[in-house]
């Protein structure tokens, strides 16, 4: 059973059904996805033209040694947290009030001393989390790519702890980040189907739902919405550890294909190999879940124009983070 699965909601009643995440955090690696694996961070570059220049932009994540890596039920947890805030609703302030109670009942889970535990170590490990950008972060409030060190959560305080007046918190607070706060309130968001991400058996294929979803807005009006990866670039962008075997790549990706093909959020997912390079391309074609997303956010958007919101306001544009190799 996956970590931090036990004793899982076998329904999501009384659970939101759309959670909105900042799309740097769904397009970029942050978790660690992979267990067993020694790495102590993570790193991906890509080549990107700025103006008559070239630059390689870099985003790493590294985790704080005493506080552990984040890793698959982290992840789930900074969801439930992103649910959290979707629900509270624009703007989003500092501090935000939460129970560990509340977020396992998010995530589907039932909270007993274990998972409490868990969960509370979770959050702990993003704190701790440290992610350098060079011209990777994209700050929609700026209008451009950003080099920064930043943390997604400022500043945890549980129930009992220390207030900067030297009281006692009576509630858990949490800080988010100044870069990721002011992210979700200029709306670069991405919505999910939060029942949907909670149904997927897999982390790797909640990692590719998110990767994907993303990047389907490309060529979703194509009449064949493709897209293509490297399995050395989809590698680094999950992250999941590479294989030089192709059984092995098939065994790692395998069940996350069956489950993303099986829903409908993927209608193909083939691989062929790269001429004279010990790698594989992955080909993508978004399912009718997919595109039905993507129509309901364009849909939405094109509501919120009507009304004087802006057309962009949802934050997503088909250009912006292109698919590497």
């Amino acid at each position: 059973m996956e970590e931090g699965s036990t004793q899982p909601l076998t329904q999501h009643e009384g659970i939101p059904g759309s959670v909105r995440c900042e799309v740097n955090g769904l397009v970029y690696p942050f978790f660690f996805l992979t267990k067993g694996s020694k790495a102590d961070s993570i790193e991906t570059r890509t080549k990107r033209r700025v103006g008559e220049e070239t630059i390689e932009a870099v985003w790493r994540v590294t985790p704080h040694p005493a506080c552990g890596r984040p890793g698959p039920l982290a992840h789930r947890v900074h969801r439930a947290v992103e649910q959290l805030v979707t629900e509270r609703g624009l703007p989003i302030e500092n501090p935000i009030e939460f129970s560990i109670h509340n977020l396992c009942r998010r995530m589907g889970m039932k909270a007993g001393g274990t998972e409490y535990r868990k969960v509370r170590e979770a959050l702990i490990a993003i704190r701790g989390t440290q992610v350098e950008s060079k011209g990777m972060f994209y700050a929609k409030n700026l209008a451009r790519y950003v080099d920064q060190v930043f943390s997604l959560y400022e500043r945890i305080i549980f129930t009992g702890e220390r207030l900067h007046d030297g009281s006692l918190a009576e509630k858990n607070l949490l800080y988010l980040g100044s870069w990721y706060l002011a992210s979700l309130n200029a709306r670069y968001v991405k919505p999910l189907d939060y029942h949907y991400y909670l149904g997927l058996r897999t982390p790797i294929a909640r990692r590719l739902y998110e990767l994907l979803g993303v990047k389907f807005y490309r060529v979703a009006e194509r009449a064949y919405p493709l897209i293509r990866y490297r399995y050395s670039t989809l590698c680094r962008l999950l992250p999941v550890m590479r294989h030089g075997y192709h059984s092995r790549m098939r065994q790692q990706l395998g069940p996350a294909h069956e489950e993303l093909l099986r829903s409908g959020f993927l209608a193909e997912a083939r691989n062929a190999p790269v001429p004279y390079r010990s790698d594989w391309y992955i080909y993508y074609r978004a399912g009718h879940k997919a595109l039905a997303e993507i129509d309901t956010v364009n849909r939405a958007k094109k509501r919120r124009a009507r009304a004087g919101h802006g057309a962009n306001s949802s934050g997503l544009r088909s250009g912006r983070h292109d698919v590497a190799g």
